[in-house]
């Protein structure tokens, strides 16, 4: 019954809402009529405003804001680019500079090997101090064989010119550049290549004595003059551009090795670094190898034979030759590879530099600015070109955009004038298919939507009479229900007080039963530690009777060896009553033999005296032997009386072992068994914990299930008073219906008014 008059309540209560719904729409329909006058005041003051926040202003001023960013964007993008390619072009620059420069020094250390391997040749060494000048075949055969690894040496390398084997006079030098005799001068050119030292310098731009020599020792008598040298020094009608030159052993000559002039030439002429560009190989007194990098037809800015980069200041900045060598070796701070923006001849380039540590010497590049940003102008161009037809594009497309949504706006907007008027016959048409097509059709279901609610409320005002006075008769049926329902909580709650009583007690008597239990468990686990320690003291005992009976078997080893000892000891005895009969007889004999001496002295008389005296001594001695062996007979008969009693013994003795041997194989037996007794009553003991375990889980369980019953009744106690206090509230609810019915007459007449407004 109870249930029942709750839903009853529900279905009353939706149909008491209606009214209250259909009030609330005239309300709304009340308040948007008195707003449509001030919306036509104020009409002419939105239009004044229109135009200078219109749609199409905004439109045309969102699509210029992204424009504007974008011009600032390709200004900062040229800069970032010219820079940026500034920046990469000096790097990779540099680097293919400083390559360049490692790829020399690559060639120079094959160089500086090679001339080691023949200054430290020790049959060229022998050959230069004229150690085979006395065997000319000896010495045409080094002469020949030396010639020609430094012809293969030089044909392995493009970048050797010649090589030099240059001894003292007296001997002919060995070279690439001729196969001609020519006598050495190894004393005369080191005075002018010395280091200052006791040694030679290792890498020279020049060699001009040398040159200047081998000339006069092929045309003339091979003297050189000063003037001579000087010409050689200022001229550079020569093919290398460097030379590495050691010392030999002993000091006995050196060998030199140019480094090719031609080579390092076509060597620049693949460093391609941009139509313009000037490159150089500069060594640090100031010879210069220079390609210029040149279009088809376009003129060279340099002289025949110029100095590019030595006389410069930015070049003189950096390096100052040998001084800066120097100054290197002091540990100054001096880059070998860098770049920096130079004038040159009027015109604005990239300086590149890169000095080797090897021979000194610098590779240079002068490059043209303009090459450098050529692209980021390009881009600087196609920045601004494009930008303005964007520009262009923006402003069309934007006001075409804007024109088309206006004309759109305006028409859903008159549309939307004639339904605030009342009018809900209208259809909103979009003349694009776009957002405003949607739009449209939302309106459109707005206005359907809007037909539909007027229809229902039209026909809920038809059903508002009938509600009202179905009201009242509902009122007194749910009063009566609301008593019912108040008697029954209160029986509820007396029933369930005395569950509450009875779950408790249930509670208490499982408690009881757990702690009984748990005692159990605790006496368990006591005689569980009782029984370890047991457990334990039966292997200590298996352990102390097992080493008993390896004991006893040791002795038992132990007393077999001393039988076999004894057993030994009297074979040794009877081996001594032998020894004994031996001697017995040889006392007999000995005896006999001293009588018949002591007769035969008789019969010499006098003579014989001194033979009777020896036979006497002869008699007392076979008289002591058989007195010693009658003692050691007598001593080996008692040795064998006590070897047998000893035998005896050790007989006993073995006896009593194997016993004991025996009861140890006993004792054992019973400690097994005993061991295994105990683990049976282990296994029972852990039968009983595992069962006293299962009755507290039980327990525990038992317990769950009674709180949870106890909580049920709660939850269920709880559920009463609030259904007692929905009770008390559903009485206050049956006053105001009363009310409620009241004020339904007054709300039609107010709603019928409404709703003729509406053109349907």
């Amino acid at each position: 019954m109870g249930v029942k008059n709750i839903l009853k309540k529900s279905e009353k209560k939706e149909k008491a809402q209606k009214p209250q719904d259909a009030k609330k729409m005239g309300d709304f329909l009340a308040k948007l009529k008195e707003k449509k006058t001030s919306e036509e005041v104020s009409k002419a003051e939105v239009k004044s405003k229109f135009m200078l926040f219109s749609i199409r202003n905004k439109i045309i001023v969102s699509f210029l804001v992204p424009l504007i960013f974008m011009i600032i964007i390709g200004i900062a993008a040229y800069q970032k680019a010219a820079n940026g390619m500034k920046d990469k072009y000096e790097a990779s620059t540099t680097e293919t500079v400083r390559m360049a420069t490692q790829y020399i020094d690559l060639n120079c250390d094959y160089f500086k090997s090679e001339s080691i391997k023949y200054a430290f040749d020790a049959d060229l060494g022998k050959y230069c101090l004229g150690l085979f000048d006395k065997d000319s075949v000896e010495n045409s055969n080094i002469i020949n064989d030396t010639r020609t690894d430094i012809l293969n040496t030089k044909t392995l390398s493009p970048f050797i010119s010649d090589i030099y084997v240059i001894p003292k006079k007296g001997v002919n030098m060995i070279m690439t550049k001729t196969k001609a005799s020519v006598d050495g001068c190894y004393d005369e050119y080191q005075t002018t290549v010395s280091d200052g030292k006791k040694g030679i310098k290792s890498w020279i731009d020049r060699h001009a004595y040398l040159d200047a020599y081998l000339t006069d020792a092929s045309s003339g008598d091979g003297s050189v003059t000063q003037e001579e040298i000087a010409a050689y020094e200022m001229s550079e009608d020569v093919d290398y551009i460097m030379s590495y030159q050691v010392k030999m052993q002993a000091n006995s000559g050196c060998v030199v090795m140019d480094i090719s002039k031609k080579a390092i030439e076509d060597f620049l002429n693949t460093l391609d670094l941009g139509v313009g560009s000037i490159i150089g190989f500069v060594t640090p007194n100031g010879r210069e190898i220079i390609f210029e990098n040149l279009e088809e037809g376009q003129e060279s800015i340099l002289s025949e034979g110029e100095k590019v980069f030595y006389n410069e200041a930015f070049y003189g900045e950096i390096f100052t030759s040998e001084e800066s060598v120097e100054s290197e070796e002091n540990e100054e701070e001096i880059s070998l590879n860098g770049a920096k923006e130079v004038s040159f001849r009027g015109m604005d380039y990239i300086f590149f530099y890169s000095r080797s540590e090897v021979h000194g010497a610098t590779m240079c590049a002068l490059v043209p600015l303009d090459i450098v940003i050529a692209q980021a102008e390009d881009i600087k161009s196609i920045t601004v070109t494009l930008t303005i037809i964007a520009c262009i594009a923006v402003l069309a497309i934007g006001v075409v955009i804007a024109a088309g949504i206006q004309k759109n706006m305006r028409h859903i907007s008159k549309k939307f004038g004639v339904v605030a008027q009342g009018d809900l016959t209208v259809e909103v048409v979009a003349k694009t298919k776009d957002e405003f097509n949607g739009l449209a059709k939302s309106a459109n279901n707005m206005i359907i939507n809007t037909k539909k609610l007027v229809n229902k409320v039209t026909d809920a005002t038809e059903q508002l009479e009938e509600s009202a006075n179905e009201v009242g008769e509902v009122s007194g049926i749910i009063d009566t229900y609301s008593k019912n329902i108040t008697d029954a909580i209160d029986e509820i709650n007396q029933g369930i007080s005395m569950q509450s009583v009875h779950a408790q007690e249930c509670v208490t008597k499982t408690d009881m039963l757990s702690e009984e239990m748990q005692e159990v468990a605790k006496v368990a686990e006591q005689v569980g530690k009782l029984i370890t320690e047991t457990e334990s003291m039966i292997s200590q005992g298996i352990e102390i009777v097992r080493v008993l009976g390896e004991r006893a078997v040791e002795t038992t080893n132990i007393t077999e060896k001393v039988g076999e000892s004894i057993e030994s000891l009297r074979k040794e005895t009877e081996n001594i009553n032998t020894f004994v009969e031996t001697i017995t007889r040889i006392s007999s004999q000995t005896n006999l033999l001293s009588l018949n001496a002591s007769i035969e002295a008789a019969r010499a008389g006098e003579a014989g005296r001194g033979f009777a005296v020896v036979a006497g001594e002869i008699n007392r001695l076979a008289a002591d032997s058989a007195n010693a062996a009658g003692e050691i007979r007598n001593n080996v008969t008692n040795i064998n009386a006590q070897t047998v009693n000893s035998v005896d013994s050790a007989n006993q003795a073995r006896s009593m072992v194997e016993l004991q041997s025996e009861a140890v194989e006993e004792v054992v037996s019973v400690f097994n068994k005993m061991h295994e007794r105990m683990y049976q009553l282990v296994d029972g003991l852990n039968e009983i914990t595992t069962s006293i375990g299962r009755a507290d889980t039980e327990k525990s369980h038992t317990v769950e299930a009674v709180k949870n019953i106890s909580e049920i009744i709660e939850e269920t106690a709880s559920s009463a008073g609030k259904v007692n206090e929905v009770a008390n509230k559903l009485l206050e609810s049956v006053e105001k219906l009363h009310h409620t019915a009241d004020m339904l007459g007054d709300n039609m007449d107010g709603l019928k008014s409404e709703i003729s407004v509406f053109k349907i």
